[in-house]
């Protein structure tokens, strides 16, 4: 193998034109030794957010996310988890937070200002 005939080179869904780099929530460590991670959402124009709603809890991983509504068509989706705010243990779980507000709550148009087919789980 000289390095041009890997598959990754070869096969076009791998392309690096598919690449899109992505911004993470801004976190912050708390007093009590959790993490928070604060997610800017942005919704397709109708959604005017009025109160905080759970999303999701898994106490196996010590993982809770709700939506704070924040001004009109958007809104923060709140992490406050055990581990590192960016350890993978809370990556299928924030990925899931973000299924669940858009399939239950209001259609995301972005995350973090990035458009949301950028994000796992819409890419």
């Amino acid at each position: 193998m000289d390095g041009s005939d890997h598959p990754w080179q070869m096969n076009p869904e791998y392309s690096a034109s598919y690449l899109r780099q992505t911004k993470w929530g801004d976190y912050t460590e708390l007093d009590n030794g959790e993490w928070e991670t604060v997610w800017r959402i942005t919704f397709r124009p109708g959604y005017s957010p009025r109160r905080d709603v759970d999303i999701l809890d898994d106490s196996s991983i010590g993982f809770h996310s709700y939506l704070r509504g924040s001004t009109e068509e958007e809104a923060e989706l709140v992490v406050i988890s055990q581990e590192h705010s960016m350890s993978a243990v809370n990556y299928p779980a924030t990925y899931s937070s973000f299924r669940i507000v858009n399939d239950e709550v209001a259609d995301i148009q972005q995350i973090q200002g990035l458009p949301r087919d950028w994000y796992p789980p819409f890419r």
